[in-house]
């Protein structure tokens, strides 16, 4: 509907000069909603959509989950829960409902549960004996075929994750991200995939809640999620399987979400395993970042997290055409943040929903032929260099200047080949 709409705030983004708002900052401290701030291990912190920097065939997916993890967290390491399904949810034609999935279902092992330490020794492989808690993975790709019918495969079995940076004395002479690197996993379907530990990538000072005050430095430095990264080839999620040639079809946005699910019903058995009954229930949803933490308010977060990105506009529509941000940005900062206009946001509007598909919190990005790398860019998909903090108080305070909020970078490098994201903190760094 409004292609252009993309390509100005793109644009927006990249602009050299940006007007700091006195001590403000847009931000994310991954604890969205009141009923996922009491479940960590099954809350999504953020998603990410490029098509990849050396292969323009290819489409890259990144979710975390697990907000702000200290990497001295032992004896109890950090990990995947074994009783969430962590999925990667995919829109390929335009009406906000999902047409391919891939689904994460995780295992953790102890190998030997008479001690209390993660690992008995230095571990410079994967696969050390000297690895006490390990965990894997079985992957699903989801989809309908062109005869209506629903096909689930398994793409990986049982592939590694990632262990936790311990410490140095744990990973000596640098070894960590060549035990890492051979978490990479290549999918039945051609996809790569990695799961485990690495560096926050958001970079963003949390002072903002206090009366969207900042303390001057980014606080999410130093600290780690863990990550869901899964490469793959642009024609597996494309419509009906192919890469259309006209990039302002609808056809041509690619709708990516994320979401975790917990057992609907859980029993808690003494000195067993729990049990889990009726099915699985949607519990936290991720796309564009700060949706749900910034724009959706207190009384509706929770139902926002258990909602499908279809009902957005009949559930929580009113959040948009009329953020709550603007204003507190006026009264509390004087910001000149514009007024909102008599009809509403509607350029918001435009941001969710271009090439005409349906409005909705989903992470677009044009997967067209002839689609690149360089083509991708906040809200055109999201790099992880993307400082969208910035895109997006311009876009909401809307007073005609590009607004900055004074983080912009993260502490660490990004890679350019999977798993792109940094590595982890150390939890002993010598």
């Amino acid at each position: 509907m409004k292609t252009q709409t993309t390509l100005v705030i793109s644009s927006l983004a990249a602009a050299a000069t940006l007007v700091a708002l006195p001590g403000t900052a847009e931000a994310s401290s991954h604890r969205e909603a009141p009923a996922i701030a009491e479940d960590q291990f099954a809350d999504n912190t953020d998603v990410y959509s490029f098509i990849s920097p050396s292969n323009p065939d290819r489409l890259v997916l990144v979710a975390n989950y697990v907000p702000l993890l200290i990497p001295s967290s032992g004896p109890n390491f950090y990990k995947f829960s074994d009783n969430v399904r962590y999925e990667f949810r995919v829109d390929n034609n335009g009406d906000a409902l999902t047409d391919v999935t891939y689904h994460f279902a995780f295992k953790t092992q102890v190998k030997n549960g008479g001690t209390f330490l993660y690992n008995v020794g230095p571990v410079d492989d994967i696969n050390s004996a000297n690895l006490n808690v390990i965990q894997t993975y079985d992957l699903f790709r989801a989809y309908t075929n062109d005869k209506g019918k629903k096909i689930v495969d398994k793409i990986v079995t049982g592939a590694p994750v990632a262990p936790w940076y311990v410490g140095d004395r744990s990973f000596p002479d640098d070894s960590y991200e060549d035990v890492a690197a051979q978490a990479i996993t290549t999918a039945t379907d051609g996809s790569t995939v990695f799961a485990g530990p690495r560096d926050e990538p958001f970079f963003v000072d949390l002072h903002v809640f206090d009366l969207l005050g900042v303390a001057g430095a980014p606080t999410t430095d130093g600290v780690n999620v863990m990550s869901l990264v899964l490469e793959v080839p642009i024609t597996q999620i494309a419509h009906q399987g192919t890469r259309t040639v006209d990039a302002t079809a609808p056809q041509a946005i690619a709708g990516v979400w994320a979401r975790a699910m917990r057992p609907v019903v859980t029993i808690r058995n003494a000195g067993a395993d729990d049990s889990n009954f009726g099915g699985w229930q949607q519990v936290s949803r991720l796309a564009v970042p700060l949706v749900n933490e910034a724009v959706i308010p207190l009384q509706d977060k929770n139902a926002f997290n258990r909602g499908q990105p279809v009902n957005d506009v009949a559930a929580f529509g009113s959040y948009i055409l009329n953020p709550e941000l603007p204003g507190l940005l006026n009264l509390v900062l004087n910001a000149g943040c514009a007024p909102t206009p008599p009809e509403g946001r509607l350029d918001i509007v435009g941001i969710l929903s271009p090439n005409g598909t349906a409005a909705a919190d989903l992470l677009r990005i044009n997967i067209a032929q002839g689609q690149t790398y360089a083509n991708t860019g906040f809200p055109n998909g999201r790099r992880l260099e993307d400082d969208v903090t910035d895109t997006l108080l311009t876009v909401l305070c809307n007073n005609g200047g590009a607004v900055g909020d004074g983080v912009a970078a993260n502490d660490l490098p990004f890679g350019d080949s999977m798993p792109y994201l940094a590595t982890p903190h150390s939890g002993n760094p010598l």
